[in-house]
């Protein structure tokens, strides 16, 4: 390795500007060579610049640029040195006047790495897709985690769902269940209205049968009325032919006496038209009239209790 002579680097700016030293100035006696990536060489550590300024051509005209990684605030330009490709090493803290061969040859541990970058142009690259394949790796590493995050979602969602599920499932049997019962309730309804429609044709029986006997009862009433109005009548007529005090020559039925005739034996008798007749209701005919009243209301009223008992 040679260094090349009427290198120098006049250095513009040397400040630490947000954890980055940036390093501007102008190159002068480098004219038709190529530099590659920056190499800043501070006591035992060699700092690569960062790609902010590539390709980092120098130009007669313009401020040349290079920024590298800086921890602290502290920097000692006597201690730096700058390399920019196999035959440009300048050192920082003499105004940017490149070293003597001797100076380069003599460098040892971090030095000689330095020397060896520089002596392949094609380091540099490799560098940069070194740097380019470990942001990758940190882009692998940042989606590896998002993978993981997503799955984790995935794995609640799943979780969720399966709960969802289960409670669903559990609903289904609710509904199965009310379903069983609204069943049986629904046939022991359908009982209950047989009964109740059994009961109600039995009431209607009961019913029709009070009204027949109600019926028979003021036949019976009739028949009885009609008997006594006769007896009353022959009663008159014979006192009027005998006189006062006679009886009756016959002598087989006790005064006073009287016998009801069945109903259906003067229903042949009731059914025949008669004529008119002005009607007399004695103080007995009022009294049977009451009671009959009595025991035709306690029917109607027996009737209804049972068709209320029957619909309730």
């Amino acid at each position: 390795m040679a260094q090349r002579a009427g290198v120098s680097f006049e250095v513009d700016r040397l400040e630490v500007e947000d954890d980055t030293l940036v390093v501007s100035g102008f190159w002068s006696g480098v004219r038709g060579l190529r530099f590659v990536r920056p190499t800043l060489v501070s006591d035992d550590r060699r700092i690569l610049a960062t790609l902010e300024h590539k390709p980092w051509a120098h130009s007669d005209d313009c401020t040349w640029t290079a920024a590298f990684p800086w921890d602290g605030a502290d920097v000692d330009a006597d201690r730096l040195t700058l390399a920019v490709s196999s035959q440009v090493s300048v050192s920082l803290g003499d105004t940017g006047v490149a070293p003597p061969l001797r100076a380069v040859d003599q460098s040892a541990g971090d030095a000689r790495l330095l020397g060896i970058e520089a002596a392949s142009p094609e380091l540099g690259d490799l560098l940069e897709e070194r740097d380019a394949l470990r942001r990758r790796l940190a882009d692998a590493a940042a989606a590896h985690d998002e993978a993981a995050r997503e799955r984790a979602a995935t794995a609640r969602d799943r979780d969720r769902a399966l709960q969802q599920l289960d409670e669903a499932i559990e609903a289904r049997e609710a509904a199965v269940r009310t379903r069983a019962r609204m069943q049986v309730a629904h046939d022991e309804a359908l009982a209950a209205r047989d009964v109740a429609e059994a009961e109600l044709a039995q009431a209607q029986a009961e019913r029709e049968e009070a009204n027949a006997q109600r019926d028979e009862v003021l036949l019976a009433y009739r028949a009885l009325r009609l008997q006594i109005q006769g007896e009353h009548a022959e009663q008159d007529r014979v006192a009027s032919d005998d006189g006062p005090g006679a009886q009756d020559a016959s002598g087989d039925e006790p005064i006073g006496v009287r016998t009801m005739p069945a109903a259906r034996t003067v229903m042949s008798e009731l059914q025949r038209p008669r004529r008119e007749q002005k009607l007399v209701l004695s103080p007995f005919d009022l009294w049977i009239i009451r009671v009959l009243g009595v025991v035709a209301a306690g029917c109607f009223i027996l009737l209804l209790l049972s068709i209320l008992r029957v619909f309730l």
